[in-house]
């Protein structure tokens, strides 16, 4: 868990919860997660996820952008989830 925001930010991260957009060139399909758990900084409001979310993150976005150079053939959509739903299952190895 992250204490301090960054060297030039004085303020002291706070467990919370970020929406986050997720676009990926040559992907048609633009996801948003909310309710991603994250550290947030009260005064500067950067966001900090740990490692396991991060792994989470990316299983959840894989069908929609793929990993290295394959990036699944969607047609354009907007996709919008609750991270907290989807992830229930989901394991970040």
């Amino acid at each position: 868990m992250r204490t301090r925001c960054t060297n030039k930010c004085p303020g002291t991260t706070e467990p919370g919860y970020t929406l986050q957009t997720f676009e990926r060139r040559g992907s048609l399909v633009r996801v948003t997660i909310r309710n991603i758990p994250a550290d947030v900084c009260p005064v500067c409001h950067e966001t900090f996820v740990n490692q396991e979310t991060a792994r989470i993150l990316d299983r959840l976005l894989d069908p929609f952008h793929g990993k290295g150079d394959r990036i699944p053939s969607l047609p354009a959509a907007e996709v919008i989830m609750d991270f907290i739903v989807a992830a229930r299952g989901v394991k970040a190895a």
